[in-house]
């Protein structure tokens, strides 16, 4: 069997997805919960809040296929998020709520 990173779509809640992701950018990542920044992806749970991430979003998938495989392999249970998806959803959230 030879298994291959596919990207799969599902149902989440957002609330959930934003309150436990951490979002990777170059060289290091931030809570989505409460914007701490400079955090590793070694880090299970954010040193400021306490929060478990349970969810990863990556800014570059193609830089970062490398770390995705090895966090996987290290923490199977871990989800990967769309950063783009996450980001489109975040900020028609945030217009609701503003407009109404």
């Amino acid at each position: 069997m030879h298994k291959q990173m596919i990207r799969t779509y599902q149902d989440l809640d957002f609330d959930d997805v934003k309150a436990h992701l951490l979002e990777y950018g170059v060289l290091s990542g931030i809570c989505a919960k409460c914007k701490a920044m400079d955090l590793r992806l070694n880090d299970h749970a954010c040193p400021k809040c306490g929060t478990e991430f349970k969810y990863v979003a990556f800014q570059n998938v193609r830089e970062h296929l490398p770390k995705m495989i090895k966090l996987h392999a290290e923490r199977p249970g871990i989800q990967f998020v769309d950063h783009q998806d996450f980001k489109r959803i975040e900020g028609e959230m945030r217009a609701r709520s503003i407009l109404g």
